[in-house]
């Protein structure tokens, strides 16, 4: 499970060279179909976790968090460096709810396997770096969403209502884990 652990290293070189290509539509797309693979391959891993391999693999799962962390904050630079953003045409903005729903719903599943796993991460006292990551997490998705909306100010709406949902999900988890 070495893979997971340079995760971090290539989502960022992704978003990097995604980034030379400008703010477009197909750029927003792409850093939100790349965390969504990022959410899917950690909630298979996530899934894999029992009380027989938690010590040696929850190190993943919290690498994995970071990558997608890592991830997330690099397309925040990206869309935040663009002085004065135009907004996307009201059908690339559907087009960009439309991914953002699937990343809402495949995130959502890694999220409520993650609550499952609660207590084995308490079993092993391994809760509170996982509470960590998770804030982490939380914090670059509200920055993530806010910069969204001003580029899809015709979609707000929807994009809002997946967003919000993602955010219960999100402060779910981080509560399990915090207690």
């Amino acid at each position: 499970m070495k893979f997971f652990s340079i995760i971090p290293a290539i989502a960022v070189a992704v978003i990097g060279a995604v980034s030379v290509v400008g703010q477009s539509v197909d750029t927003v797309v792409g850093n939100i179909q790349g965390v969504t693979t990022l959410s899917d391959n950690l909630r298979v891993v996530a899934q894999n976790l029992s009380a027989a391999n938690f010590i040696q693999e929850s190190p993943n799962l919290i690498s994995g968090f970071n990558g997608i962390v890592a991830t997330v904050t690099a397309a925040n630079e990206q869309m935040a460096a663009i002085p004065n953003p135009v907004p996307f045409s009201d059908p690339d903005a559907i087009t960009v709810v439309g991914v953002l729903t699937t990343f809402v719903q495949v995130h959502q599943a890694l999220l409520n396997v993650v609550i499952g796993k609660h207590s084995l991460a308490a079993q092993f006292f391994l809760t509170a770096p996982i509470a960590e990551v998770l804030r982490d997490l939380e914090g670059v998705v509200d920055t993530f969403a806010f910069l969204l909306i001003d580029l899809i100010p015709t979609q707000q709406g929807p994009a809002q209502i997946q967003i919000n949902s993602l955010s219960a999900t999100l402060t779910e988890t981080v509560n399990v884990y915090s207690t």
